[in-house]
């Protein structure tokens, strides 16, 4: 839904591909400006106050995601909000009013470029709620980013230097000025594509080199960028305005017009479609056309919701054929305080031997550490055992002995793990339970001041333990629901980044399945054949009896010929075989090719038949074709054993389910790629 401007990320980290990047290409390819880039102060005022506001969005009060896939590679999304205005501030509610009227621009949700489709947003009376346009929208934004640069030069140090570039870009060379704001707005106007260069005319052009005039200019612009931004020891000024910039090329905000005289609103629209962004490699979908290994449909889904919102409801809807085997929401609403935690526990652990004349303040240390990993471990067993419940609500549901009996440790056992690293969810609990009894009171006499401090804050990160676990409540098999709270109480009170949510989604065709009708099918072509081979032998020894019996090959072979072709056409025409680009026709390839390998058995058999006239040869044909239906069998029967092993899976193998979780359900270590995988943080 929307992003917030991280301190140190990956993408803005990226070199080559970075908005400072393509803001230099514009530099040196748009023309030189003979005046500067006028815009109102109020459209800047406003574009300054929508970033803030739609980076945030504290005034969301309820945001709900009504997901539908579509087929494969596409799901369409429907958005809910509860809009509270009087959560926004008095300063942010007079620049936002709309001149004229007695209604303020409110951003409602940010997404990507890409999503080129158009947004109708409705009110709870089904009436369309105006809203800014792109173009509108874009175009504060871009005054907002001229404004901001010229605050950064004013208050830059070098500014009142004359030799310096900062100077002359404020004072004596404004042309140079001119030219980045120029380029700025171009390039927010624009936008900047993902992951490839910017083209411009000077791709297409071989200039020769000149000094002075407008290269002049260039070089003092890129020469004055470099200053206010430095590569080096400028991560200060440098990523928070390259990732706002980054954000502004390659995201829209979506910005309605509402009424002060309702200050709560609920408002609905269509997503753009979303595309997947993950494909199989080749060798893995030739894998799941021909080995059985096609079982379930796994879909992943990943989006980012403001940690101000109360609640948060995501529902998945798919076809009426194809049932949710596993639904399961995560979301890091607690990695801020795990990363603080252990931040702290590493800053402890290098001053123990400092604190260790100074007793109380080191048990004031550890007591204060104590709290939090107490809490941390009661939360997760509440997930835990949230989760637990689900999966006795499961149709086959997978039982308490799936998983292994959590052992009963003593508060030194306790204590003896933790200075291992070991942070598995037993210990956590085991350590709760210790805390809340009185246990935990001479923490600075045990063993954890020192380095297994470091190898608690080591175990901590490894296990994931500042990622929940939210489980479905739907009683529908064609369908899904999360419902995800803010806790009560907050452990990172002071953070303003977005909670980062991660949904699970295995999909399967239960029963009755395709594949017991192909079973059925094959058993029946089996007969046929075993019956034709019965009555032109005249007993079953051809089965297994070396011995040829005469007049094996029929001399009117036209009636043999029509049951072996017009049986398995009945039969394959009775299937109900889906488009292989649907979710359901993944589920159904493997199913497909033993269904497709039947009929040419069968279809092989009867040119065997009209064209084959000796006994000896006939008879073997007949046997080849009667053990290779009979492997067919084989197979289906298989695949039921394997799709019950899949239904009885307790954690799915997926990298984004918590470590904790897995661990404590005793799951396989190693992860599975999804099917499809949808980003909808738009920041891609």
């Amino acid at each position: 839904m929307t992003v917030h401007v991280r301190g140190h990320t990956a993408v803005a980290e990226r070199t080559g591909d970075g908005p400072l990047d393509h803001l230099r290409t514009l530099i040196r390819a748009l023309p030189v400006p003979t005046a500067p880039m006028t815009f109102p102060s109020r459209e800047a005022a406003l574009g300054l106050a929508l970033m803030d506001l739609s980076f945030r969005l504290d005034h969301l009060a309820r945001l709900s995601e009504h997901l539908t896939l579509m087929d494969r590679g596409h799901m369409s999304r429907a958005i809910s909000v509860d809009v509270d205005l009087d959560l926004i501030s008095g300063r942010l509610r007079d620049t936002l009013i709309v001149p004229g009227d007695t209604a303020l621009w409110v951003p409602v949700s940010r997404y990507s470029r890409r999503d080129l489709a158009p947004v109708v947003i409705r009110d709870s009376n089904g009436e369309v709620v105006p809203r800014l346009s792109h173009r509108d929208a874009n175009r504060v934004t871009a005054a907002a980013f001229v404004k901001l640069l010229f605050m950064l030069i004013n208050a830059h140090d070098d500014v009142s230097a004359p030799a310096g570039p900062i100077h002359q870009l404020r004072h004596t060379h404004q042309r140079s000025r001119w030219l980045i704001e120029a380029a700025i707005t171009e390039l927010i106007m624009v936008g900047s594509p993902v992951g490839q260069p910017l083209h411009t005319p000077l791709d297409h052009a071989e200039l020769p080199v000149r000094e002075g005039n407008s290269q002049s200019v260039r070089d003092l612009a890129l020469l004055g960028l470099d200053a206010l931004f430095p590569a080096e020891g400028g991560d200060r000024l440098l990523i928070p305005f390259a990732r706002l910039l980054q954000l502004a090329t390659r995201q829209y905000i979506l910005v309605a017009q509402l009424g002060l005289d309702r200050p709560r609103r609920f408002l609905t629209w269509d997503a753009p479609l979303l595309p997947a962004q993950h494909r199989p490699s080749p060798l893995q979908t030739l894998a799941k056309n021909v080995l059985p290994v096609n079982r379930e449909f796994v879909v992943e889904y990943e989006t980012e919701i403001p940690r101000s919102v109360k609640a948060y409801h995501l529902t998945l809807e798919v076809r009426q054929e194809i049932s949710v085997r596993r639904f399961l929401m995560a979301s890091d609403a607690d990695e801020e305080f795990v990363e603080v935690l252990a931040q702290d526990l590493e800053s402890v652990a290098r001053r123990a031997a400092r604190l260790g004349d100074h007793h109380k303040l080191l048990e004031l240390e550890m007591q204060g550490i104590a709290s939090r990993l107490a809490e941390l471990g009661r939360r997760r067993l509440v997930d835990l055992a949230s989760y637990e419940a689900y999966l006795a609500r499961l149709p086959i549901p997978v039982g308490p002995g799936s998983a292994p009996p959590p052992p009963r440790l003593t508060a030194d056992e306790v204590i003896a793990a933790l200075s291992a690293g070991d942070c598995s969810l037993d210990v956590l609990a085991a350590f709760c339970a210790h805390y809340a009894a009185d246990g935990m009171q001479h923490l600075a006499r045990s063993g954890l001041p020192g380095p297994a401090l470091l190898n608690i804050a080591a175990g901590l990160r490894a296990t994931q333990v500042g990622r929940d676990v939210t489980t479905d409540n739907d009683p529908r098999e064609h369908g899904a629901h999360a419902h995800w709270r803010r806790p009560s109480v907050e452990l990172s009170p002071k953070s303003t980044e977005p909670v980062r949510v991660f949904a699970f989604m295995a999909l399967a065709d239960e029963a009755p399945a395709l594949i017991e009708s192909i079973t059925r099918m094959v058993a029946g072509l089996a007969l046929v054949v075993l019956g034709i081979g019965t009555l032109l032998s005249g007993g079953i020894a051809w089965l297994y009896s070396s011995a040829v019996s005469e007049d094996f090959a029929p001399d009117q072979a036209d009636a043999v010929v029509a049951v072996l072709l017009l049986v398995p056409g009945l039969l394959l025409a009775r299937l109900d075989l889906p488009s292989t680009k649907s979710v359901l026709g993944q589920l159904h390839k493997f199913q497909r090719t033993l269904a497709a390998a039947s009929v040419v058995v069968t279809t092989a058999l009867a040119i065997v038949v009209g064209t084959v006239h000796s006994d000896r040869e006939m008879t073997r044909l007949f046997q080849l074709a009667l053990g290779v239906l009979i492997l067919i069998l084989i197979c289906c029967l298989c695949e039921f054993y394997a799709r019950r092993i899949h239904r009885s899976s307790s954690v799915p193998r997926s990298a984004r389910v918590p470590r904790w979780l897995r661990d404590a359900r005793g799951a396989a270590r190693r992860t599975v790629e999804p099917d499809d995988f949808f980003d909808a943080r738009g920041e891609v």
